[in-house]
This record gives structure tokens, C-alpha cells and sequence, in this order.
């Protein structure tokens, strides 16, 4: 396995002319100006992260059989892989100025030879622009999607995705469900415990919902102290179960903090899209049935 490698800025390979014998790689073929050049063609007009990585490892593979490529960066929660796993590795840690742009693993079926691996690092000094500029654009889509109090993702998000979601699920014919998630007396909480500690109890809310979610669920906070969820792939039956799960989960924590002077309870409304609806009337109906739980008491689902 290729010893880790700081690909610091994308001047790197030309500060290692193949002509250079102290760096012993006098026998290397550098890439030509034109490959490179198509390389730049290739990783240009996308700010998806993971589009680039799926782009540099088609180009990559035209110029050495590569079995797949794993990109990582953990402190944006990225993990992506394309290809297939193989036995030899090179590994890169990605640098740019400085700035930390994840780790990149290229795999492949054979040993890599000081040419393939010659190769990979002056394309890497290309790639690493890219991510950088997709990394900061997906940087301030978190902030532009996301509500920064409570995590999930904001009306904005929900307005874009909800009408994508039913679409998609008219168009294949699958089951999709939406829970609207009210805490219940959310005034007369923020009353007691202050805005602190009425934001504290919305955080508190937020985590129990995420924790009973799958990855393909989609949070969202919808207004100021209700949460929508859209359950892709999810039948009523199932919705009611996941309401279920999500109350469990707060009650669960709030039993545990016996010195936080109130615990909250929440009111659900459960329903399923039906085909050929807008999403404005499943958001309707889902409206309604939480408008019901809270009719019937609230700390309900219905």
C-alpha cells in the first residue's frame, strides 16, 4: 500500500519534473498537457462532490485500469464509493493551501507500478481545486437547507424536495408517507424554561426523531415548534410505526433526565400519499390528522 501523500497544492507535480533524478523519477512520463487539460474538461461543470468523484475515477481509468475509488471527508460527512474493491491500494490524505479536503483511496486488481502512482498524484493536484469548490458550495447549501438550531433541514429544503418526492413516487408507483410532529404546549413550556430552554427542548425533539430514522427519511423542521417528515418507501401502517418509535425514543430520554423540570410530548399526524394528489393536499391531509391528535388529547398519533 502506497505510503499516505499530502497533496498540498496543484503545483506539486511540477515541482517534480520527471527530469528531476534526485526524486528518483527519472523514468517517469509526465501527463501531457493535453490529457491534463481533458482531465480539467472532465471535472469541470459540476458542484456535486459526488459527480466529481464519479468523473475523475471515469478519466482516471481511461489512463490505467483501476479497480474503484473511495473518497472520504469526515468532517462533512462524506463517505463515497464508485467501482469496485480491489487488493492494491494508494492512499492520499488531500490538501490544498492548507485547507483539508478529505482522503481519496484508489484501488486496483494489480500492484501499481511508480507510473501508475506518478500518474495518480499530478491528477489528484488537479482534482483537489474541484473539491474544493464543491465542498464550499455544499458548505453553504447546509447552511441554505438546513435549520441551524435543531440540525434537520428547513421549509426552504421541504419545498424543493416534498414535490420531487411525490413525483417520483406517481411516477414508480411506491408508497410514501409524511408525519407533521407538534410539540405539545410548546408555549406554555417556553413560559416555564425560558427561549434557552425552550431551544434545548426543540433540540431534544430533533435528536429523538433522527434516531429512529432510516437513511433514505427526510427530516425537516416546518415551523416553530413542528417537524414534517417524508417516509420514502413507507406504507401507512409503517408511518404509524415509525410516529410510534419517535415518541418511545422521547420518552425514553426524557425518563432519563429527572433534573429538566418539564419533559415535552408530542402530537402526530400520519399520512400516505395517494396517487395523483399535489403535495399540497397530502401536506393538507397530514395537517389535518395532526389538527385530529391534538383533538383527541394530544400526546396521540393519529
Amino acid at each position: 500500500m502506497k505510503k499516505v501523500t499530502s497533496i498540498k497544492s496543484a503545483n506539486i507535480a511540477a515541482k517534480n519534473p520527471a527530469t528531476d533524478t534526485n526524486n528518483g523519477q527519472d523514468n517517469l512520463v509526465r501527463l501531457t498537457e493535453g490529457r491534463l487539460l481533458q482531465l480539467h474538461q472532465r471535472l469541470q461543470g459540476t458542484l456535486d462532490t459526488g459527480t466529481l468523484i464519479n468523473r475523475f475515477f471515469s478519466w482516471l481509468n481511461e489512463q490505467q485500469l483501476v479497480g474503484g475509488i473511495e473518497y472520504i471527508h469526515p468532517d462533512e460527512n462524506l463517505a463515497l464509493f464508485v467501482g469496485a474493491k480491489k487488493p492494491h491500494k494508494a492512499h492520499y490524505v488531500l490538501r490544498l493551501e492548507q485547507h483539508y479536503l478529505g482522503e481519496i483511496t484508489i484501488t486496483s486488481q494489480k500492484r501499481f507500478t511508480e507510473q501508475d502512482l506518478f500518474t495518480q498524484e499530478q491528477s489528484i493536484s488537479v482534482l483537489v481545486h474541484y473539491l474544493k469548490n464543491t465542498i464550499a458550495h455544499q458548505a453553504l447549501e447546509k447552511v441554505a437547507f438546513h435549520d441551524s438550531l435543531t440540525g434537520v433541514m428547513n421549509r426552504t429544503a421541504l419545498d424543493e424536495l416534498l414535490p420531487k418526492e411525490t413525483k417520483r413516487a406517481q411516477r414508480y408507483g411506491y408508497n410514501l408517507s409524511v408525519l407533521m410532529i407538534d410539540i405539545d404546549h410548546f408555549k406554555s413550556i417556553n413560559d416555564c424554561v425560558g427561549h434557552v430552554g425552550g431551544d434545548l427542548i426543540l433540540q431534544q425533539v430533533s435528536q429523538a426523531i433522527q434516531s429512529q430514522l432510516r437513511n433514505s427519511d427526510l427530516p425537516f423542521r416546518y415551523g416553530g415548534d413542528e417537524f414534517l417528515l417524508i417516509l420514502p418507501n413507507t406504507h401507512l401502517e409503517g408511518a404509524h410505526q415509525a410516529a410510534s418509535q419517535i415518541m418511545s425514543s422521547l420518552n425514553k430520554a426524557m425518563s432519563a433526565k429527572s433534573d429538566q423540570p418539564v419533559s415535552p410530548k408530542l402530537s402526530i399526524g400520519v399520512a400516505s400519499y395517494q396517487h395523483g394528489e399535489s403535495h399540497e393536499e397530502l401536506i393538507r391531509r397530514v395537517d389535518i390528522a395532526l389538527y385530529d391528535a391534538k383533538n383527541n388529547g394530544r400526546n396521540c398519533i393519529s
